[in-house]
């Protein structure tokens, strides 16, 4: 039996006791009550008893008839002051005598029956002798004689009422004995009963505590497993995040040097192939990335950071990412803007941009013919928010509802099976979908087979004035379709930063700091520094690093975060507890590493910017013309006085 089931039996048990208990103590109350109107009875017949009148009665009767054998005998007049007084308390015991409810105890007995017939004869008698005056001594005499005739009467009358009285008190004595005997068999059964019920009490409690050390014991084996389990769950965590840096750390100098092959001169067939290399590399990159996402939604790890957003420069950034692709395929891609949207909202750029990636990239994969059109339409809302609907329409091949209804599954491709058409991993809309929901909105998705489908982003933000630096940002290109003249439109760079002429950080002649230990990656950034005109000093390590950092102030600090003898990080709160200069240095993190919080616990260290590999020269450029925007370059070092004029 579960315990449920034990519970409710306890339960009914429980409740039965209690009615017995009840229906016994009722008894027992009902019994004292009995008890004591008996009590108050056996008072009153000994307070108004009808033996006491009986006796009264028949004391009076002998004080009377003393009193008239005395004025018979005495010579002389009777006394008849003394004669009457006596006679009426003899007339008014007997009234009592008759009127009291307590003489019903004898008026059934003979006594009573024979005696009250020759009392009332004597009465009519006494009542015309008394009346006489002067008193008549011989009707006195004659008197007297009927007094002693009916005084045999008068004492079986008190016989009599002695014999009921002491009869009621037996009946009543062991009417109390028996309710006596039954409240000791009702205690004695409720001693039983509670006997019972703690002997059932204290073995329900010695199974609770038995239930409670086998639930102590579970709850000690869950706990070890959880740490067990949490335990694994870090090992996974350090394992991803070691696989993510071996992994991406290779794929930066992999993608980095075909790209600066690309830039090369190569015959037709090497452009071809050096493409297909970049195809294949950037598929498993973002392969990789889905599982790390995973991973660290799984664990907690991803967070939403929302900063100051220039929608027209983020669509831009999707227009540059995802138009080439549409060319590729033979596809139009255009973004619609309406003319209301707001130039600057607080976002998570990153991760808005993720959503779109995917959402835009989905539909150019599943379209073979027509376009994709991103649509961006202003939805007001009640908390004074604004609220922002990403349509992302199609003509693809659309889905019907049983696809629809598994669309957000893990895993889940709309062309599963061995005959694939599309490749993918199944992890992008779920990723976009928990993405969407950490930043409050949601992913809808209506779509029909054959003719495409829309999926709309809706997403709350709060407008915001542009950030001080915005100026210093890169110019938008305004590349976007406009609605038609029946729409209010406007080109998305409306309020865009100001253009990079003559305000963007300069990158020629900078002494860069580089702490990277992959050799190929070394080489990779050697390269692209040297293509911005920068000057570099490389070392292998962060011990290195901060020892060239003592010798030597520089502009820029390039930091890798995993490294031998001593890391990225430790190497940057080093430098930023240097006095002078140096501690002020700008310094960009270039890391493999996406897991374990690696971006919050690079800028608690005190770097100035996070950017993950692999890395591309307009990343990289961007990221340092906006550390050298808002920071200072550093002074000269001290050895060189030619510098320092």
């Amino acid at each position: 039996m579960n315990g449920s089931g034990k519970n409710k039996r306890y339960l009914l048990w429980l409740a039965v006791g209690t009615g017995v208990l009840a229906v016994a103590m009722a008894v027992l109350l009902g019994l004292q009550i009995t008890q004591k109107r008996a009590i108050e009875r056996a008072n009153d017949l000994r307070a108004d008893s009808v033996t006491a009148l009986v006796f009264q009665f028949e004391r009076e009767f002998l004080r009377f008839r003393q009193t008239l054998e005395a004025s018979v005998i005495r010579p002389g007049a009777p006394d008849a002051d003394n004669l009457t007084l006596r006679y009426d308390l003899f007339l008014s015991r007997l009234s009592l005598l008759r009127e009291n409810p307590t003489t019903e105890l004898i008026t059934h007995r003979a006594e009573y029956q024979a005696a009250m017939p020759h009392l009332d004869d004597l009465i009519a008698q006494a009542d015309q002798v008394m009346a006489a005056n002067p008193l008549n001594k011989k009707d006195l005499a004659t008197l007297l004689v009927a007094f002693n005739t009916i005084g045999v009467d008068v004492q079986a009358l008190s016989l009599a009422a002695n014999s009921e009285v002491a009869a009621l008190l037996e009946s009543q004595d062991k009417t109390m004995l028996q309710q006596n005997d039954e409240i000791i068999r009702l205690t004695l059964a409720q001693l039983l009963f509670l006997l019972v019920a703690a002997g059932a009490l204290a073995l329900r409690q010695r199974r609770q505590e038995q239930e409670r050390q086998a639930l102590e014991d579970l709850t000690h084996e869950l706990r070890e497993a959880h740490f067990r389990a949490e335990a694994a769950n870090r090992g996974k965590s350090q394992f991803l995040a070691n696989m993510s840096h071996e992994l991406r750390t290779p794929f930066n100098g992999m993608l980095g040097m075909m790209s600066l092959l690309e830039s090369t001169p190569l015959t037709p067939v090497q452009v071809d192939y050096i493409k297909t290399a970049k195809g294949s590399a950037n598929h498993l990159l973002t392969l990789l990335n889905d599982i790390l996402d995973v991973s660290a939604l799984e664990a907690g790890k991803m967070t939403v950071n929302p900063e100051p957003v220039h929608l027209a420069a983020l669509l831009s950034e999707v227009n540059a990412l995802m138009n080439p692709l549409a060319v590729e395929k033979q596809l139009k891609f255009s973004i619609v803007v309406q003319a209301d949207l707001p130039p600057w909202v607080l976002a998570d750029a990153t991760r808005l941009k993720q959503i779109l990636f995917n959402l835009v990239s989905n539909a150019l994969k599943f379209t073979e013919h027509g376009g994709v059109t991103l649509t961006i339409v202003p939805r007001p809302r009640t908390d004074g928010n604004t609220g922002l609907a990403f349509l992302v329409e199609d003509t693809g091949i659309g889905m019907d509802d049983h696809v629809l209804s598994r669309l957000f599954q893990r895993f889940y491709q709309v062309d599963g099976g061995l005959a694939r058409k599309f490749g993918g991993t199944g992890l992008g809309l779920e990723i976009s979908q928990t993405l969407a929901r950490m930043m409050g909105g949601a992913i809808e998705v209506e779509s029909t087979p054959g003719k495409g489908s829309v999926f709309t982003l809706h997403l709350p933000f709060t407008t915001c004035p542009a950030p001080p630096n915005a100026g210093m940002s890169v110019a938008i290109q305004t590349l976007f379709k406009p609605l038609p003249a029946t729409t209010a439109t406007h080109a998305p760079a409306t309020g865009a930063p100001a253009a990079a002429s003559g305000t963007a950080a300069p990158l020629e002649a900078l002494r860069v700091l580089v702490a990277e230990d992959h050799p190929v990656n070394r080489k990779f950034v050697g390269i692209l520094l040297d293509k911005m005109g920068c000057k570099a000093t490389f070392c292998e390590n962060g011990q290195i690093a901060v020892d060239a950092a003592q010798r030597e102030v520089f502009d820029l600090v390039l930091m890798d975060v995993h490294m031998p003898v001593m890391d990225g990080l430790t190497a940057t709160r080093i430098i930023r507890a240097m006095p002078g200069p140096m501690g002020q240095v700008p310094i960009i993190v270039l890391t493999a590493d996406v897991m374990n919080d690696a971006k919050e616990q690079a800028m608690a260290a005190g770097v100035n910017d996070f950017v993950t590999k692999p890395v591309q020269i307009g990343q990289l450029q961007a990221a340092m013309q906006k550390c050298l925007a808002v920071a200072p370059p550093a002074l000269p070092a001290a050895s060189d006085p030619a510098a320092q004029a």
